[in-house]
């Protein structure tokens, strides 16, 4: 195939009677011709379709778009072909609209902003090179949706996984600093939020006092938005260990003119408290108690009374036997 064009590449050469020597020149004259005739075709005005996307600007501090709208922009222009060539290989090209331009209207609850193409040509026209004259543009109307914006206070919920050495463990609440936020957006999203949750807060083997940051989950609607995007906690940690104490039990409910035996007489009432505690803690602050049943021979044992920094409180034996006897 390519032997067939060379040979008809020279019959060409051949009929037109180039000398070989001459072909540089002759092809030199062949392009400049080629240059001039380019150079006339696009300075000759066209009138063409072009196409921009549409960055949307300045929206209202106190509305929220509820609606995405990606726009491209079809614009009828007459300009020099140098023009529209030009903006063919401008490939990233945008016009941006000021809705704080828009005309607008109550829709509901919300708000509708909406710009008319006819009579806003020549806002689209400064955006355009000097040499492009704007006709017409498609879409004639775009519409953006707009709800009231709106703000909560919200308190926030920490999410944990935490674990402490043996014989350590939290003491008092994880302080939140802060505890609460400020969330903005639409106000039906924002009117059920609840409580806004922080990312999981992992720490193991604390045995001390611990500090630090966690991010807030990112919110679950686009329009809304949170006052801060992360907190500061602040984490107690003590040494605690368990104690033990024998305390008589006390009766009620027995019939006047008897007495009520109980076997034990006492039980052991096992805690956990603060190491620092520990000292603090004495047998005065507890109080044994059953409730004679006829019915029962065998009585559970309860505390109506016990200091309010110790925990995890067992009574052994859990019950006790009892005999009704006459005085």
């Amino acid at each position: 195939m390519s032997n067939h064009l060379k040979e008809l590449f020279f019959q060409l050469i051949a009929l037109l009677k180039i000398e070989r020597s001459h072909l540089p020149i002759f092809f030199f004259l062949i392009g400049l011709s080629s240059i001039f005739w380019l150079l006339t075709v696009l300075s000759k005005e066209y009138t063409s379709t072009i196409t921009s996307k549409v960055v949307f600007e300045n929206f209202p501090a106190d509305k929220l778009l509820i609606n995405e709208n990606d726009v491209v922009l079809q614009m009828q222009v007459k300009a020099p072909g140098f023009a529209l060539l030009a903006h063919q290989f401008n490939f990233f090209s945008t016009i941006p609209l000021n809705v704080e331009n828009f005309m607008t209207k109550r829709k509901g609850i919300n708000w509708e902003y909406f710009w008319i193409g006819d009579q806003s040509l020549s806002e689209v026209q400064e955006y355009l090179p000097n040499n492009m004259q704007l006709l017409h543009v498609q879409p004639n109307r775009i519409d953006l949706m707009f709800g009231e914006k709106t703000q909560k206070i919200i308190p926030i919920s920490l999410k944990s996984n935490i674990s402490f050495e043996q014989l350590f463990r939290q003491k008092g609440l994880i302080q939140l600093q802060p505890d609460h936020i400020t969330v903005s957006g639409p106000k039906a999203v924002v009117d059920a939020i609840e409580s806004v949750s922080t990312q999981e807060l992992n720490l193991q083997n604390l045995d001390k006092y611990t500090q630090g940051k966690i991010p807030l989950e990112e919110p679950r609607h686009q329009e809304v938005s949170y006052s801060i995007d992360e907190i500061g906690y602040l984490l107690n940690v003590e040494q605690f260990t368990e104690g033990k104490v024998i305390i008589p039990i006390q009766a009620t409910d027995v019939p006047r003119g008897y007495e009520l035996k109980l076997f034990p007489e006492e039980v052991s009432v096992h805690y956990v408290v603060s190491l620092d505690d520990f000292d603090l803690v004495d047998k005065q602050m507890f109080d044994a108690q059953v409730n004679y049943d006829a019915e029962k021979v065998r009585l559970s044992v309860k505390l109506k009374k016990e200091p309010e920094f110790v925990e995890n409180i067992r009574i052994r034996p859990a019950k006790v036997e009892c005999i009704l006897i006459q005085k």
